[in-house]
């Protein structure tokens, strides 16, 4: 099976995050994001994490995306939410952030690097974050010493790259982040369901399953038996771990 392009991620208007809105709420708690503070939030999808930033938590956000569909969402959010004033958008790549040094206190990423280079979107994160300047970053990890079917699945079919928990840290580390927290969760069925329906709504959680069906891009691959014997199979080996690292004070 040949590697899915990257935008068959991002097809619809749902939040969609692993570990669903409760783990997103479990990494800002980690971060302790504080009014008046400048956050970039890298890849942000529909806008969710960008919004409660700005609500909730008080603070200024820049929000990138690749995709211009993405943007737009969050630009609708936003406004919904009465924070577009606080929210700023721009479509950039994590690999090449158009940000001057140590802009900003905290830098935010969810399931983001799994798509990327890793190591070089956080040697740019490193650069744009201010000195003391805190990174986090909801992941998907892998929970157990991989067989060599689940890594050719991950890599070669899904364009995904992972790893256990010490593998995430040590990355961190190398881009001189150095890990102040870091938690693996299971991956949870119902718990990213039930995200979906608290934010979304079970009607349009319902209308984007039945869209996602219908997309055939969508259904050629995940709806096959190849597919769902690796998810029955595999699925105890793989979670999500939430990374929370920090940038020197000396900078």
């Amino acid at each position: 099976m040949s590697q899915v392009p990257f935008d068959i991620w991002q097809t619809g208007d749902m939040t969609e995050h692993l570990g669903g809105v409760s783990a997103t709420h479990r990494l800002l708690e980690l971060c302790l994001p504080h009014p008046g503070q400048r956050v970039l939030d890298i890849g942000c999808g529909t806008g969710y994490t960008a919004c409660v930033l700005a609500k909730a938590c008080g603070t200024e956000v820049v929000a990138i995306d690749l995709l211009a569909s993405n943007l737009a969402r969050t630009r609708r959010r936003a406004h919904q939410a009465g924070v577009g004033h606080q929210v700023a958008l721009l479509r950039a790549d994590a690999h090449d952030l158009p940000f001057e040094d140590g802009l900003f206190d905290l830098v935010m990423a969810e399931s983001v690097l799994i798509f990327c280079t890793a190591p070089q979107v956080l040697a740019e994160v490193w650069r744009v974050l201010k000195p003391g300047g805190v990174f986090g970053g909801n992941e998907l990890m892998l929970l157990q010493p991989p067989p060599p079917e689940l890594l050719s699945l991950l890599t070669d079919t899904l364009g995904i790259r992972t790893m256990q928990e010490a593998g995430w840290r040590a990355i961190l580390d190398a881009a001189g982040l150095s890990p102040i927290a870091s938690v693996a969760f299971k991956m949870s069925l119902w718990e990213q369901a039930y995200g979906h329906i608290q934010i979304d709504g079970l009607a349009n959680y319902v209308t984007g399953i039945v869209k996602g069906l219908a997309n055939l891009r969508i259904s050629r691959v995940f709806i096959n038996r190849e597919m769902l014997k690796a998810a029955r199979q595999f699925m105890p080996l793989v979670g999500y771990g939430l990374f929370v690292a920090r940038k020197s004070a000396g900078g």
